[in-house]
């Protein structure tokens, strides 16, 4: 049997979540093809974090069902297939639906091999622009920062945990799977092996790294605590770290020189914001462990995501986002208008804030940080925030 997967337009996580599942097809017998016609199964994996992604799939799934041959199937892996799946449904009702659980795929497709955890390169095509910025470091910056957000082949990804322990009021990724955490033998032999291929950039992907570790007894903190053991140079980032999980002894073990790059996802600078999108932490008592990560670790780059137009959000709460990120923590921001998802909390909510406001306000966090990196003559997070490079 024969298989195409769509592997593409999807965050890393689910990317990497798509490579599982195409090597679990690969080892249980089935070849691998790179068109769609050539296919007896063509497989999507999907994202919905935002409503124009959900759109972009949608269209696509619409696309392809179109153009099915009769001895095809459409298999849809991924978020929107847990999030949103009666709107694939009504596409067709052949089409075969999964969300994040590769052992439901194994399951349902009789594959009784297991695939090994490993790391994982990640290929994407840059443009022109990008592929200028990426050779403009090369000669001149020699930044590992800005190596490991544009040349994702020299980066290699492992999944340490999918799900999360959170229930953010916006957040639809929640119903797309449950917290599972590989092994910290399984993840120090995974970095090993990247090690051996002659990678020296790591990054440990999940959900929520803070919750990594709660279904199997387990904590980040050992995670980190063995990998700072090893003897071996290398940088390791971590893509998705959530302001509450930052302990007293993770702040102590992200002083290693390993650690080059994290994603702290503070999403508003207003408590009261915070306090109706449901995150379980404190804005004041945040900031403070931040700087002293950063003062403890000069090379350690922080990141964030912030959400602008939450239902309900003033002009008073965007100024508390607007003076958090005046602070000069946080070296790049990735901004993200607030956006509907079928089922949340978030979706109930009253003072809708129009499109037109969200766009002013994305546009004013960006000023800001251009403004902060321009003032502290740093190329390097320039780079990192230009066209909100992902």
């Amino acid at each position: 049997m024969k298989i195409y997967i769509h592997n593409n337009n999807t965050c890393t996580r689910v990317k990497l979540f798509g490579e599982d599942v195409t090597n679990t097809f690969v080892k249980n017998g089935y070849t691998l093809v790179n068109k769609e016609d050539e296919a007896d199964f063509i497989i999507i994996n999907t994202c919905s974090f935002l409503k124009v992604k959900e759109d972009f799939f949608l269209n696509k799934i619409r696309n392809i069902n179109n153009n099915l041959q009769p001895n095809q199937k459409i298999v849809i892996i991924g978020c929107l297939a847990s999030v949103n799946k009666s709107a694939i449904e009504e596409i067709s009702s052949e089409i075969i639906t999964f969300g994040r659980d590769l052992d439901a795929i194994r399951e349902y497709f009789n594959m009784p091999i297991q695939i090994e955890s490993k790391a994982t390169q990640v290929v994407d095509k840059l443009p022109f622009k990008k592929k200028f910025l990426y050779v403009f470091n090369r000669i001149f910056l020699h930044s590992k920062h800005i190596e490991y957000r544009l040349k994702r082949n020299k980066v290699c990804y492992l999944q340490i945990s999918t799900g999360c322990r959170g229930n953010c009021s916006y957040c639809s990724e929640k119903f797309t799977t449950k917290l599972k955490s590989r092994t910290i033998d399984e993840i120090i032999t995974a970095i090993k092996d990247g090690l051996s291929r002659g990678y020296n950039l790591f990054a440990l992907n999940s959900d929520d790294a803070s919750a990594y570790g709660r279904d199997i007894g387990s904590s980040l903190e050992e995670l980190l605590q063995r990998v700072v053991e090893l003897k071996e140079k290398f940088h390791i980032t971590i893509p998705e770290f959530n302001p509450h999980g930052i302990t007293e002894k993770v702040q102590e073990l992200l002083k290693d020189k390993k650690f080059l790059y994290i994603t702290v996802p503070m999403q508003s600078g207003s408590q009261r914001i915070l306090d109706l999108m449901n995150r379980p932490y404190k804005i004041d008592e945040v900031i403070p462990k931040l700087r002293e990560i950063k003062k403890n670790n000069k090379k350690l780059k922080i990141n964030t995501h912030v959400i602008v137009g939450f239902p309900g959000e003033t002009q008073e709460d965007f100024e508390m986002t607007k003076k958090v990120l005046k602070t000069g923590v946080f070296d790049r921001v990735k901004v993200f208008k607030f956006s509907e998802r079928p089922n949340t909390l978030a979706c109930t909510l009253p003072d809708k804030v129009s499109e037109q406001v969200k766009e002013i306000r994305a546009k004013e966090v960006l000023k800001i940080i251009k403004k902060i990196n321009l003032k502290h003559f740093s190329l390097t997070n320039l780079i990192l925030n230009k066209e909100q490079i992902k």
